[in-house]
């Protein structure tokens, strides 16, 4: 009989661990938010920031995207998993009235 050396166990269950975590975290991201949703629409959610009417939204500027929320997850993507919608999908040049700047409590 051949034993199996410890240190071949223990590099087998961290490499199923780490497989099994990234397949869980890759099904807990949503769906892309689209603007007719209810929920996008109650947050007045748009994908493109340039097509806010500041006129409508008084306190927007156009340095706020969702790429500078405090609320979206860290990334390179165009679109990203935001924590104010249940990490939905949004797009990285969206803005909504939650808009709150990144590292603000």
């Amino acid at each position: 009989m051949k034993l199996v050396p410890r240190r071949a166990i223990l590099l087998a269950l961290g490499l199923v661990a780490t497989i099994g975590s990234a397949r869980r975290a890759a099904a807990a991201v949503g769906k892309l938010l689209e603007e007719g949703e209810p929920l996008a629409r109650s947050i007045g959610y748009v994908a493109n920031a340039r097509t806010v009417d500041p006129v409508a939204n008084p306190g927007f500027k156009r340095s706020q995207t969702c790429t500078t929320c405090a609320f979206i997850k860290f990334g390179t993507g165009k679109q990203r998993a935001c924590s104010a919608v249940a990490d939905r999908l949004v797009e990285s040049a969206g803005w909504c009235k939650l808009w709150k700047i990144r590292g603000s409590k």
